[in-house]
């Protein structure tokens, strides 16, 4: 991310029927719903890595792409989570939310849509994450043979990203929000000192919840067989004032953009940086594909004149595509329902908040493993169709939490239930690694439902 040009942005003149602190509640809503869905994407791309297609003196580098993939999803989680933070501080609702095929807002850097990593998608990728100053004339890029490439480069990665976004010139880069975003914040006539809610402080998510524990578990597969290239720097920071957000959104920007606004993580390379030496890799690739046969925008349901969207036929891979869903919920509403759980005690002392943090990374962890069985199963049932299935992520009708602590329990406990029952109709067929899956999942799904009963006893309801 550049410093903030000098040139006043158009998204600072805010419209006149908003206070000063409602349009930030506005641009960091933008901003989360940017995070989310990016974070989306990646790891979309990063799943559909890999496969009996890639020669096996190829699958080294293919899974060392992947991974920095996956390296770059964790950590705009982390970025999804601070933003989340601030709106705690500032007393705004938290959002959580993501479109599926975001119009309403100039500010996305491109058409949101999951599918298989190419060097189109890359480009997009690599737009959203660059400096938008590297659209000016004249711009430094530097003598680095990673900056003289990116400039052999950059004119076809340009066209490819405002190709994906639709209509000519309306491509943005992810910068176009935090600079405003850091504008505003730091100006106390715009924003006063009496805005930021210290108390939310305990509510916050914390590093120590976060940044420690996003790490592979014991049954991760991939983390047994493989060696990350480096280890994921999560960034999650509590905020109680002006000067602690300010520094926490310049350490989260530059993370993904620019380098002069790092503190601690000054040498490590920008997110930018990782998908552009995954994109000049790429570029050599020949004769072979690194990725599965895997659709665009999968979907469980069919949508009518959609050419955007692709409907898992097989019925069996559709299942598997709605446990996918629900568990995504169950993910979502697990991170929402933490933040209205304050801290009761030190973070490393088990109460309600931590436990619905320990489901929160459980149903990560199921993303991750539902995500690599539908990569592997049939998009249809149709004989000699090698194309594969994929994880929807479909966002559900609503991700809003009931008003009374009771009824928040019991969404749980009823999606968990559903979750529950798709699953055990799925075991009847199942085998091999499935199966092991299903039934080890099951197991641990009836003793969180006898948690959440546990909870939903200690939490009467209002009315």
């Amino acid at each position: 991310m550049a410093q903030p040009s000098k040139t006043a942005d158009p998204v600072l003149t805010k419209p006149a029927d908003q206070t000063w602190l409602d349009h930030l509640l506005m641009l960091l809503h933008i901003g989360a719903e940017l995070e989310h869905g990016l974070m989306v994407q990646y790891l979309y791309a990063a799943y559909s890595l890999g496969g009996p297609q890639v020669p096996p003196g190829e699958r080294a580098r293919v899974q060392r792409w992947r991974d920095q993939l996956l390296t770059i999803a964790r950590e705009e989680m982390g970025h999804l989570i601070c933003i989340q933070n601030l709106l705690c501080l500032l007393g705004g609702p938290i959002n959580l939310d993501r479109d599926d095929y975001p119009w309403d807002t100039p500010y996305y850097p491109f058409r949101f849509s999951l599918q298989p990593l190419t060097l189109d998608s890359l480009a997009c990728y690599i737009f959203a994450e660059m400096e938008h100053e590297m659209d000016e004339p004249g711009f430094n890029f530097g003598d680095s043979k990673r900056a003289k490439q990116f400039r052999k480069d950059r004119e076809k990665i340009v066209k490819a990203a405002k190709k994906a976004a639709g209509y000519s010139g309306s491509a943005q880069h992810v910068d176009k929000i935090y600079n405003p975003v850091i504008e505003i914040l730091k100006d106390p006539d715009k924003i006063p000192d009496s805005a930021f809610r210290r108390s939310s402080y305990a509510s916050q998510a914390s590093w120590d919840e976060w940044g420690k524990n996003y790490r592979p578990t014991p049954n991760d597969q991939d983390a047994a067989r493989v060696t990350p290239v480096r280890s994921s720097h999560v960034l999650v920071f509590q905020m109680a004032s002006r000067t602690e957000a300010l520094d926490a959104l310049r350490e989260v920007a530059g993370q993904g953009e620019a380098p002069h606004l790092r503190g601690r993580l000054k040498e490590e390379p920008s997110h930018f940086d990782r998908f552009l030496d995954v994109y000049q890799e790429m570029e050599k690739v020949s004769g072979w594909s690194p990725t599965r046969q895997c659709p665009h925008n999968p979907v469980t349901t069919i949508v009518p004149n959609s050419r955007d969207k692709t409907y898992i036929e097989c019925e069996h891979s559709r299942t598997w595509a709605e446990l996918f869903n629900i568990r995504y919920r169950m993910l979502l509403t697990c991170i929402a329902h933490s933040f209205r759980l304050q801290r009761d005690s030190r973070p490393d002392v088990p109460d309600v908040r931590s436990g619905t943090l320990h489901r929160t990374f459980g149903e990560m962890y199921n993303i991750k493993a539902i995500s690599q069985i539908l990569f592997r199963l049939p998009l249809t049932d149709r004989r000699g169709d090698g194309r594969r299935a994929g994880p929807p992520f479909q966002i559900p009708y609503t991700l809003a939490l009931p008003q009374d602590d009771g009824d928040c329990w019991q969404l749980q406990r009823d999606l968990l239930t559903t979750a529950v029952n798709l699953a055990t109709g799925l075991l009847e067929k199942a085998t091999g690694e499935e199966s092991r899956y299903l039934a080890a999942q099951l197991n641990l799904d009836q003793q969180t439902i006898q948690w959440i009963d546990t909870m939903q006893a200690q939490t009467p309801r209002s009315h």
